[in-house]
């Protein structure tokens, strides 16, 4: 075999040999001659390219041969008269070199052929110049079938995805038979590696291969039972063919089907003609019109009507709707087993399993718990019309909105020992062109939500009053329609309602979803999210309120199972997103009722929920009621006080909460800037720090341990804040609240760390020097207590050292018990003496 092998080298170079064309050798030799004639030269590159392109040369590479042939022609085009013809003479003939050329570009193709590399053939593509139709043509081919069969190895849905795209035209002239088998290696890569579920990924691959529908129509459908935008969809569809779609139309009609409404059924059948005889379409549209005209309410002469409908119509919203109205007398009468019987008496053409039916079933059959509104009395209310009261998080101001001939304006009003000063009107926010409404304010108090002519905005607090207000969305971004809004305590996330192509269900006036957005780098709200099916219907869904333990969430809805127009419900937050819920509960027949009950807001204590209500042949009006125990939120600590400079004024400063076991931020809290009032809620059971921060401040700071709290708790600190310059120049000492070590140890607790890192990058950033004191209380022997004190200061030392400080700036020492700070004999005076302090020296 090796001598067979080497026979079959060695024949090509003797054929060569033989072949009477002159050594590649001394071809290059004479280009590199410098008495070389320029038509020699010229005529040597020629002939180096014959070389380079005969199969039988042991140098056979038709790119050499390429470039020593564009190198020849561009030495020949630089010839004086003379030279050409000398040129001539040597055998130089312009037709034999553009045949040359062509013979090049023929047997550089076959040779990229060859190879079987995709990126050979595009560089040959690229780089042979003119290619004529039919070489570019084959080139072509041959390449997308190369790079076909590479990508098809891989599987990877985004190389095959852009292939697809970077090629299309090259495929659709050249090769169109191959289109075929890149949409299945496409879905199959998809299918493989990407999230199907995904509707936005879905209607990107049906929009970049719109022939490849009937292979997307089974995802499609299931991703839409899953998350069902029926009005996106039904945009994005209508262009396509929806005979290749069979499946995901059927979705569509069950939305409009489920609406109960005439109108939604023939809109799906004007849109969806060929689907005009399926679904048990018309059978529907005939029930629909056997509606009762429910705005006229239930009466004893129709309840032949309303039975009959509700049989038939059921399980349809309307016929729901119907339902709510054939109980709704028995339920303002509160009686209870009359309503009940009537649900009952229905709930077989609903389905065993009708989620509405089975909620109503267990409002109507819970015990009362015998609450009842009140009014706020006319201090507040008047005979103008008041509604959407917010309620500040520490309870002491109501904003709501006056409607005095047509004209919404938002007043507020503070409390008193014995209930509510008279309201002021915000001259600020109000104007006579537009209408206005307070919509939810932020748990320190700071930011103001507000309604104002049909777009919602934020308003800041500041040392002149109320900022002007803002949009929350750019006009490119802004739902439909916006309404309630919750702002979070870290003022990163706001949960609203809106009316948007991306709501649940079919588009329709009464279609409203909660929605959250999150706050970007550059200060702006990013694009809406649908909190999804748990929480939003294809019906209404709207006035969120968060409550001040950042994890309970009260809303109103028509979709989910209650008394009337909408009922109040509560969810609570899993995890640490705001994208999950827990399934929505109504909050029962003491708060709800026939009507339309929304707008509430819940105490901070979590007890009392404050609404308007409509009194008999009155305006609306302002009330309270007290909260079900069992829909109450989660309790929450409270600290208040001010935060003031040295002087006492007011300090323009920023408090930042962090959860101390994880170190997220959880709230920054802005107090008044006119009065440096400060106000932080905290949910139970956790350990968290506050720290001031602010330009030039010293970060004053303490804690507060939630994790073994049950019940509210009121905590009051006035808080006075140096700055540097001032810390410094009086050398004051101040106390690392947040400095904690492990029990009689001086080994630092890890949640100490955002505290010491503060301090360290102030060191740093003032070229500072301070001594670390620390301290103990009397338990135990002296000097063991102040061989600890002086270890924990050394400790912490060692941290700010390893975080860049330098050992001139930091000294450390233990003073054990010798300056205490309150008196031993309590166990809180010898919590207040444990301590390590900073001392600012000169």
């Amino acid at each position: 075999m090796r001598l067979t092998a080497l026979i079959l080298l060695i024949l090509p170079i003797l054929a060569f040999a033989q072949s009477g064309l002159p050594e590649t050798e001394d071809l290059q030799q004479q280009l590199s001659a410098p008495d070389t004639a320029p038509e020699e030269r010229a005529w040597t590159y020629i002939q180096l390219a014959r070389q380079y392109l005969s199969p039988d040369c042991p140098c056979y590479q038709p790119d050499s041969a390429y470039h020593y042939l564009r190198e020849g022609q561009r030495q020949y085009r630089k010839l004086s008269n003379r030279e050409l013809r000398k040129a001539g003479q040597l055998g130089y003939d312009e037709q034999q070199v553009n045949q040359l050329k062509q013979d090049i570009r023929e047997e550089g193709l076959k040779y990229y052929q060859a190879n079987g590399s995709s990126a050979g053939v595009a560089y040959y593509l690229d780089n042979y110049g003119r290619l004529s139709h039919e070489l570019r043509k084959e080139g072509t081919k041959y390449f997308l079938e190369l790079r076909f069969k590479e990508l098809q190895a891989e599987s990877q849905y985004d190389s095959l995805k852009a292939f697809a795209e970077t090629f299309a035209p090259q495929l659709k002239e050249y090769l169109p038979s191959l289109q075929p088998q890149l949409e299945r290696a496409v879905f199959e890569a998809f299918f493989t590696t990407q999230d199907s579920t995904n509707l936005n990924d879905l209607f990107r691959l049906l929009r970049d291969f719109p022939d490849a529908a009937p292979l997307l129509d089974a995802p499609i459908s299931r991703a839409l039972s899953e998350f069902p935008l029926i009005t996106k969809t039904e945009n994005i569809l209508r262009e396509a063919d929806h005979r290749d779609l069979p499946q995901t139309v059927r979705v569509i009609y069950l939305y409009h089907y489920f609406t109960g409404d005439w109108g939604d059924l023939i809109g799906f059948q004007n849109r969806y003609p060929f689907y005009s005889d399926s679904f048990n379409l018309k059978r529907a549209v005939t029930v629909a019109q056997l509606a009762p005209d429910l705005d006229l309410g239930f009466t004893d002469d129709r309840k032949d009507a309303f039975e009959r409908y509700i049989e038939l119509g059921a399980p349809t919203q309307k016929a729901y709707f119907a339902l709510q109205q054939y109980i709704a007398r028995d339920v303002e009468a509160q009686n209870w087993e009359r309503a009940l019987a009537k649900v009952e008496q229905f709930a077989g053409y609903f389905g065993e399993k009708d989620e509405r039916i089975q909620q109503l079933q267990q409002i109507l059959r819970a015990p009362s718990e015998g609450i009842a509104p009140r009014s706020l009395g006319d201090t507040l209310n008047s005979i103008d019309g008041e509604y959407a009261p917010v309620l500040s998080a520490d309870g002491q101001r109501m904003y709501f909105c006056r409607n005095r001939d047509g004209d919404e304006d938002i007043y507020f009003a503070d409390r008193n020992p014995i209930g509510w000063n008279y309201p002021q009107p915000i001259t600020a926010l109000n104007t006579q062109s537009s209408h206005e409404a307070p919509l939810n304010i932020s748990p320190d108090g700071s930011t103001l939500l507000m309604y104002d002519g049909g777009v919602v905005e934020y308003t800041k607090r500041t040392v002149d009053g109320w900022s002007p207000s803002v949009p929350f969305f750019p006009e490119d971004r802004r739902p439909d329609w916006q309404g309630m809004s919750a702002i979070t305590a870290d003022g990163e996330a706001v949960i609203f309602a809106a009316r948007s192509i991306d709501c649940i269900g079919a588009r329709n006036e009464d279609n409203i979803d909660l929605f959250v957005a999150y706050r970007q780098a550059d200060g702006q709200w990013g694009p809406p999210i649908n909190l999804g099916t748990t929480l939003n219907t294809p019906f209404e869904d709207r006035s969120p309120f968060l409550h001040p333990d950042q994890r309970t969430l009260y809303f109103s809805s028509d979709g989910h199972g209650g008394f009337g127009e909408l009922d109040v419900f509560v969810t609570r937050r899993i995890g640490d997103g705001w994208t999950e819920w827990s399934p929505p509960v109504n909050l029962g027949k003491d708060i709800n009722g026939p009507g339309y009950d929304w707008g509430y807001r819940i105490s901070t204590d979590g007890r009392t929920a404050y609404f308007s209500g409509f009194e008999p042949g009155w305006k609306e009006e302002l009330y309270e009621i007290g909260v079900p125990e069992a829909h109450r939120p989660i309790p929450v600590a409270t600290v208040t006080g001010t935060l003031t400079r040295q002087s006492g004024a007011p300090a323009e400063a920023l408090l930042i909460v962090n959860d101390l076991e994880t170190g997220e931020e959880v709230a920054r809290v802005h107090p008044d800037p006119q009065t440096g009032q400060y106000f932080i809620t905290l949910p139970v059971g956790k350990r968290y720090s506050y720290t001031v921060t602010g330009e030039g401040l010293y970060p004053v700071g303490n804690h507060i341990d939630l994790r073994e709290a049950t019940g509210t708790l009121e905590r009051k600190e006035n808080i006075t804040v140096p700055s540097i310059p001032e810390a410094r120049e009086a050398g004051l000492s101040l106390p690392l609240r947040n400095l904690f070590f492990e029990t009689d140890s001086h080994t630092i607790d890890p949640a100490s760390h955002p505290e010491l890192n503060r301090l360290a990058q102030l060191v740093q950033d003032y070229d500072l020097k301070v001594e670390i004191a620390g301290h103990t209380d009397n338990q135990g022997g002296a000097e063991y207590n102040k061989a600890l004190s002086q270890r924990r200061a050394d400790a912490a030392r060692a941290y700010l050292l390893q975080q860049g400080c330098t050992p001139a700036q930091i000294e450390a020492t233990g003073y054990g018990p010798e300056q205490p700070l309150q008196d031993n004999a309590s166990a809180e005076g010898r919590a207040q003496n444990r301590r390590v302090e900073i001392r600012f020296r000169e």
